[in-house]
């Protein structure tokens, strides 16, 4: 059974003590990420000392204490006495199951008075309130902890908070992976969705199959580099994780992204087997799955499987005659269909051993299997279409919860796969469409952050993806969606990677509050007040274009910039942690210039002229030299109305109407290249063949039309194309029909 909202089961208990709430403000030294649900202080604060008793009375309270214990050990360097009745005339901290009938399954109540501590819930709740206590630990080693006195009633929203950590294409240790549960599990994650197998690598131990953990069936690339994970080691990921109230969803990928697979059993292949690029839907394919399920499920007693179903290359099976064959057969229509047969057999054998089938939106190709589960990764549509067939979804937008998507500058950050996803932008994903009734709505069973990991080698550079945008969405799926604030969670976050530094997890160092692009019309300087996000940490900066280093001028004081008229200016800053770590180089820019005027004389018609042509292109200058394939007029900036997936350009031009005098903000996010113009002016230039890929820039328009010419190319892999705009101060929107003209 899925458990879909549980924070419904608190609406009536928890209505009084949010009312409470709004009138008494957390305390300063409140930090807990994800927010309560209710909390309330309450007068006088508890003392921890070496002397304080630990109190739990049955043996699932008794290995939450050890853990609470093992906690104080490793961060405070004491260990206190569990016992099973609560001593006369001293301080005690309780862990009881007694009075939680009225509490979700993951629900918890956390009182701290002068004399006691009591954390009530049922198991995983205790579990949930006992990671909430250790985040009102102070960070420093002192001999008597004093804690304030508060109440916290707390339950999730939603029941499904996930991570999804991709070792196909990389592979991780056991060790680092239990230090990565371990540090999910205090922001109160539940699921571990781990992808055990891809093109690049199939990485658990099949017994049945030995071949698929041998030479090229591990990286086709380098056959010598071999590394899998055992079935002791599943085993050994899977308790440590139930421990801590993680459930481990294995993917094992169908019927693409099966490459590791063919390359150890080509004949898993449609023929002609050296052209085939997904499994083959034929019964000796679904023999070799069903043996290697049966063995899955052996080793994972999740309710959940997920089966991958996503971009699944199907020119492949149409061009196999052994494909065409299957699909005449079975009276399908095309090749959606085709693939809606092959997961229809997969569901129903797992529906069999009773598990319950998961896959990528793609699953909705062709039909969707009667009791699938649908995670919904290329936006929202699939998810709303899902909910609207009465399937659950688990939401997954790359927008918001692809965590290998960049951060920041692209030239700056890490290598990544492309895209932008900062923390801000995390903290305010909200998992249930705006579209769904009510009703609907109880079908979204919760969110998940995603790393694939084609650049992310290594367990520290997993940490910077990772962390602390987790912490953003882990507040996204456990806290109530009203009172959701930015600000209040920065104040506690500084808390938090203060914590992470303690846990040696290599976290990305945030930018500074109030560093942020400065464009004006009239404003001769500006001031600029930084304020770091990790404290204790020093910001050094320059103002002349080059990297600061530690020898820069520290930060002491806000900063008076001037402004000369068109003269670019670029504030670069370095963030150095207590303990050494050093950001990437953060920069924003101020700029003082004219507005441009609008084009006078002009009554444009609606829409945007366009001119699509077919070719290969490296660059949109190629476009020029394209075979012309259509033209006419459009309202949308979109693709899907062309009818291309690869090898084509297109090429908008017409006037856009600006509504009132700004300094306008463009964004332009594409896969491959794109270069936005206004008045012959290049805004952005996002050329070359890359992954999704946002570019943003800056101009000030006068009120009116204004001339605008935008070219994309899409060469090969999956297309991406996006333009949004928003005047100083606003939101970025998308750039649509009513300001488009011709």
């Amino acid at each position: 059974m899925i458990q879909a909202r549980p924070i419904f089961a608190l609406l009536i208990l928890l209505g009084a003590a949010a009312a409470a709430v709004a009138q008494s403000p957390a305390p300063a030294d409140v930090n807990v990420v994800p927010r309560p649900v209710s909390l309330k202080t309450l007068n006088g604060t508890f003392l921890l000392t070496s002397e304080t008793r630990i109190l739990a009375g049955d043996d699932e309270s008794r290995r939450v204490a050890e853990l609470f214990n093992d906690y104080l050990l490793g961060q405070h360097g004491l260990r206190l006495k569990v016992v099973g009745t609560r001593p006369r005339g001293e301080n005690s901290i309780s862990f009881s199951q007694s009075g939680s009938r009225d509490l979700p399954d993951e629900g918890y109540r956390l009182r701290i008075e002068p004399k006691v501590i009591r954390v009530t819930g049922k198991p995983a709740g205790l579990f949930y309130g006992m990671q909430t206590l250790t985040q009102l630990l102070p960070l420093d080693l002192v001999p008597t902890i004093e804690l304030p006195a508060v109440e916290i009633t707390d339950a999730p929203r939603f029941g499904y908070r996930g991570l999804l950590l991709d070792v196909g294409r990389h592979f991780y240790s056991v060790e680092f992976l239990k230090k990565l549960l371990d540090v999910a599990a205090q922001y109160k994650i539940n699921r571990f969705h781990w992808h055990l197998t891809d093109d690049q690598g199939w990485r658990i131990e099949i017994k049945r199959y030995p071949k698929l953990t041998q030479g090229k069936s591990l990286n086709p690339d380098d056959p010598a580099y071999v590394a899998y994970y055992t079935q002791d080691q599943i085993r050994e990921i899977v308790a440590y994780a139930r421990a801590r109230f993680i459930t481990v969803i294995p993917e094992i990928e169908m019927p693409g992204h099966s490459g590791a697979a063919r390359a150890a059993y080509p004949e898993l292949g449609c023929a002609p087997v050296e052209s085939a690029v997904a499994f083959c839907p034929k019964a000796e394919t679904f023999v070799f799955l069903e043996n290697v399920l049966s063995e899955v499920i052996e080793l994972f007693p999740s309710p959940y499987i997920h089966i991958g179903g996503d971009e699944v290359e199907k020119e492949g099976w149409r061009q196999s005659a052994e494909a065409q064959a299957i699909l005449k057969r079975e009276g399908l229509k095309d090749e959606d269909e085709l693939q809606s047969y092959f997961l229809r057999h997969i569901e129903r054998f797992l529906t069999s051993k009773h598990r319950r089938m998961i896959g990528w939106d793609e699953i909705l190709q062709g039909g969707l299997a009667p009791n699938a589960i649908v995670m919904s990764w290329r936006g929202e549509e699939g998810g709303v279409e899902a909910v609207r067939q009465k399937h659950p979804a688990i939401m997954t937008p790359t927008d918001y919860c692809y965590f290998d998507y960049n951060q920041g500058d692209r030239n700056r950050e890490p290598v990544s796969i492309g895209g932008y996803v900062p923390l801000a932008k995390v903290y305010g994903y909200e998992p249930v469409p705006k579209e769904l009734s009510a009703d609907d709505a109880r079908q979204i069973i919760g969110a998940q952050a995603n790393l694939w990991t084609e650049y992310i080698a290594t367990p520290e550079h997993v940490e910077y993806m990772v962390f602390p945008r987790l912490l953003a969405l882990s507040e996204a799926v456990w806290s109530p969606a009203a009172g959701k604030d930015y600000e209040d969670f920065k104040r506690r976050l500084r808390y938090q990677l203060g914590r992470l530094d303690k846990q040696d997890v290599r976290y990305r160092i945030p930018e500074p509050d109030g560093l942020e692009d400065f464009y004006t019309t009239t404003a001769d300087r500006t001031t600029v007040a930084l304020t770091s996000m990790v404290a204790g940490s020093s910001i050094h900066y320059t103002l002349d274009g080059s990297d600061p280093t530690d020898a820069s001028p520290r930060y002491e004081a806000p900063l008076q910039i001037p402004l000369p008229m068109e003269q670019k200016t670029t504030l670069n800053v370095l963030v150095t942690a207590p303990v050494g770590r050093r950001s990437a180089v953060y920069s924003a820019h101020f700029l003082r210039r004219p507005y441009r005027e609008a084009i006078a004389g002009v009554s444009p018609e609606p829409g945007l002229s366009f001119a699509l042509v077919d070719g290969t292109f490296t660059t949109v200058r190629d476009i020029k030299s394209g075979t012309p394939v259509a033209s006419g007029t459009t309202s949308a900036l979109d693709l899907e109305q062309f009818g291309r997936t690869s090898k084509f350009g297109v090429r908008f031009d017409g006037y856009v109407k600006v509504e009132t005098d700004s300094f306008y903000r463009f964004a332009v996010e594409s896969d491959d290249g794109s270069v936005l113009s206004i008045d012959d002016e290049v805004v952005i230039e996002n050329d070359g063949n890359h992954a999704p890929q946002l570019v943003t820039g800056h101009i000030p328009l006068r009120q009116g039309f204004h001339k605008i010419s935008l070219w994309y190319y899409q060469s090969e892999g999956g297309a991406a194309f996006r333009v949004d705009w928003a005047a100083a101060g606003g939101e970025l929107q998308p750039l649509a029909g009513p300001a488009l003209f011709h």
